[in-house]
């Protein structure tokens, strides 16, 4: 079996790559469950990587559970277990079959060049690229629920901000940038709403809240959209199927 390696000129951020083929290897049990993964500066000099890249990876797989680290040891390969597997579908439709009336207030479309470098790492950006910042007010029954911030790359989604976007936003992004989202990774935490998103979502200063940060790929691991949905604490419900 030939080994992967990171490709500097990819547009896919470089931790991403270097998760991906860990996380290959953690599959083909090149690493086996409660094996030690190799050491930081170890992974450092094989791939090329900065020390900050090889922490974000190896941080992205605690965070999926995958491995698990030892204070004073090192980094293990986790026992495999069910795991959820994320299906990028559409906000509308899916409201719809639940019975619910769904519609979105767009509240920003614009370009700009984004001066936060874990940002632009995340979306594999150049400094200095432009990309696109969307800020959609999601309803279900004309009663806000969820309040989404979206960042894309500007160069794969020309003209985006100038489109409709009250629908779905994944449709817009198929049919006419022949882009689609296959699959996300969600990073779910408590949050409290400050006074204007509170303003927005019709609650109270200071209510609890849900953070999820999505990050949508494509079907060959190219970013394509990070989203922070921030979701009424009171109206969040979430529902996991877990098969063995």
């Amino acid at each position: 079996m030939v080994e992967r390696n990171v490709h500097k000129d990819s547009v896919i951020p470089l931790y991403h790559q270097l998760k991906e083929i860990l996380r290959e290897q953690i599959a083909n049990k090149t690493f086996k469950p409660h094996e030690q993964i190799p050491s930081e500066p170890e992974l450092q000099k094989k791939y090329g990587l900065s020390r900050a890249t090889i922490r974000k990876a190896i941080d992205g797989l605690v965070r999926e559970g995958l491995v698990y680290r030892r204070h004073g040891k090192g980094t293990f390969v986790a026992e495999p277990e069910g795991r959820q597997t994320i299906t990028l579908d559409s906000f509308s439709a899916n409201m719809r079959a639940l019975g619910f009336v769904p519609s979105t207030q767009v509240l920003e479309a614009r370009l700009l060049r984004e001066e936060e470098p874990e940002l632009a790492q995340k979306l594999g950006l150049e400094p200095g690229e432009q990309l696109v910042r969307l800020q959609r007010l999601r309803f279900l029954d004309g009663e806000p629920i969820l309040l989404a911030t979206s960042y894309l790359p500007a160069s794969l989604f020309p003209g985006l901000d100038e489109e409709d976007l009250t629908g779905s936003l994944y449709l817009v992004l198929a049919e006419k940038y022949g882009v689609t989202p296959a699959w996300g990774e969600d990073f779910i935490e408590p949050a409290i709403l400050s006074e204007e998103e509170a303003k927005l979502l019709g609650a109270n200063p200071g209510s609890p809240a849900l953070l999820v940060e999505r990050h949508a790929y494509t079907a060959d691991s190219d970013i394509v959209e990070v989203c922070f949905s921030l979701i009424r604490g009171d109206k969040a419900k979430f529902y996991l199927k877990h098969n063995s």
